[in-house]
């Protein structure tokens, strides 16, 4: 059973569509939720590790232009290898399977509308298994680590990312978050997200793609109207 489910983690990239008529039956999401969580970890851990520490926060600082005194000291006393350590493992450990539930309410009750009696269960498993792209970010993200030479800011890590590919905003840009947090494997998840809807619920491809686009669309839609009128 983890066998095939080690293998399902590369076949729902390759073959969408058969591997989530597999799953439906049994999803098995704890296989493919501890591989992400423990690679998530193992990638925090050494960067955290090799990462220079006064050059980190001297670049953070460098991008809020005059910084008082308080705030500098602020900033030494909270941005240290240990709370940075254990706000990652939290961030992995325990925001990875939240998310995920979270994405398996969104998608049970989207279910319920198209008239589909999938319980919550396999719905979580559901929203792993389509999260399962962010895995391909992990070796670009050791790459960056390994050539860095300990100076690498965090959001350098995604190299999928829409800033770093395109746009080059830096720190400092009200809308560089945005645009690092929409990436290559954003698309891709919703892609499966959409094949894996149509093959468990049997509905029109336009209403799966409706379900798969419409979170992101909401989500991003009203983060862009606070920069655009709030800042």
């Amino acid at each position: 059973m983890a066998t095939q489910a080690f293998f399902d983690i590369g076949n729902v990239i390759l073959a969408p569509s058969p591997t989530f008529a597999r799953l439906k039956d049994k999803p098995r999401p704890w296989v493919p939720l501890l591989v992400t969580v423990l690679l998530t970890l193992a990638v925090s851990y050494w960067y955290v590790s090799t990462i220079d520490f006064a050059w980190l926060r001297e670049h953070m600082l460098s991008t809020q232009g005059a910084v008082k005194p308080e705030v500098r000291a602020a900033m030494e006393h909270f941005l240290t290898p240990k709370r940075m350590m254990w706000n990652s493992g939290i961030g992995a450990v325990l925001g990875t399977p939240l998310l995920c539930a979270l994405n398996a309410v969104y998608y049970l009750l989207a279910g319920k509308v198209m008239g589909s009696g999938i319980g919550y269960g396999k719905w979580f498993g559901f929203a792993v298994w389509t999260g399962i792209p962010r895995l391909l970010t992990v070796p670009l993200s050791a790459l960056q680590i390994m050539t860095s030479g300990g100076r690498l800011a965090p959001d350098d890590m995604n190299m999928v990312s829409l800033n770093y590919l395109v746009l080059h905003l830096s720190a400092s840009s009200p809308w560089a978050t945005f645009v690092n947090s929409l990436d290559l494997t954003s698309l891709w998840s919703i892609a499966l997200t959409a094949i894996g809807f149509k093959v468990w619920t049997g509905r029109s491809t336009g209403a799966c793609v409706t379900v798969a686009v419409l979170p992101y669309a909401i989500i991003y839609g009203i983060w862009a109207a606070k920069i655009v009128f709030i800042g």
